[in-house]
Protein backbone atom coordinates (compact mmCIF):
# COMPACT_ATOMS: atom_id res chain seq x y z
CA UNK A 1 0.00 0.00 0.00
CA UNK A 2 2.96 2.33 0.54
CA UNK A 3 3.92 2.29 -3.16
CA UNK A 4 1.76 5.24 -4.20
CA UNK A 5 4.62 7.43 -5.43
CA UNK A 6 4.81 5.50 -8.72
CA UNK A 7 1.92 7.35 -10.29
CA UNK A 8 2.43 8.32 -13.94
CA UNK A 9 0.85 11.76 -14.02
CA UNK A 10 3.66 13.96 -12.77
CA UNK A 11 3.27 17.49 -14.04
CA UNK A 12 6.74 18.49 -12.93
CA UNK A 13 9.89 16.98 -14.50
CA UNK A 14 8.18 15.67 -17.64
CA UNK A 15 10.18 13.12 -19.59
CA UNK A 16 10.43 12.90 -23.37
CA UNK A 17 7.86 10.11 -23.63
CA UNK A 18 5.07 12.03 -21.92
CA UNK A 19 5.92 15.15 -23.93
CA UNK A 20 5.75 13.06 -27.12
CA UNK A 21 2.46 11.47 -26.03
CA UNK A 22 0.98 14.89 -25.26
CA UNK A 23 2.15 16.29 -28.59
CA UNK A 24 0.82 13.33 -30.60
CA UNK A 25 -2.49 13.47 -28.72
CA UNK A 26 -2.78 17.18 -29.48
CA UNK A 27 -1.98 16.58 -33.17
CA UNK A 28 -4.56 13.78 -33.34
CA UNK A 29 -7.20 16.10 -31.84
CA UNK A 30 -6.19 18.91 -34.20
CA UNK A 31 -6.27 16.58 -37.22
CA UNK A 32 -9.71 15.28 -36.25
CA UNK A 33 -11.00 18.86 -35.95
CA UNK A 34 -9.41 19.83 -39.27
CA UNK A 35 -10.95 16.79 -41.00
CA UNK A 36 -14.36 17.70 -39.58
CA UNK A 37 -14.15 21.27 -40.89
CA UNK A 38 -12.79 20.06 -44.24
CA UNK A 39 -15.76 17.69 -44.60
CA UNK A 40 -18.16 20.55 -43.81
CA UNK A 41 -16.43 22.84 -46.33
CA UNK A 42 -16.46 20.18 -49.06
CA UNK A 43 -20.14 19.45 -48.39
CA UNK A 44 -20.99 23.17 -48.65
CA UNK A 45 -19.02 23.44 -51.91
CA UNK A 46 -20.77 20.35 -53.28
CA UNK A 47 -24.21 21.77 -52.39
CA UNK A 48 -23.33 25.11 -54.02
CA UNK A 49 -22.15 23.30 -57.19
CA UNK A 50 -25.33 21.20 -57.34
CA UNK A 51 -27.44 24.34 -56.90
CA UNK A 52 -25.45 26.09 -59.65
CA UNK A 53 -25.85 23.10 -61.98
CA UNK A 54 -29.62 22.95 -61.34
CA UNK A 55 -29.87 26.73 -61.88
CA UNK A 56 -27.97 26.54 -65.19
CA UNK A 57 -30.02 23.52 -66.29
CA UNK A 58 -33.36 25.19 -65.49
CA UNK A 59 -32.57 28.63 -66.89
Amino acid sequence: MAEHHHHHHHHHRRDGASRFKERSLRSIIWRRRAEKWLKIALTVIAVIMVCAAVYVYLS
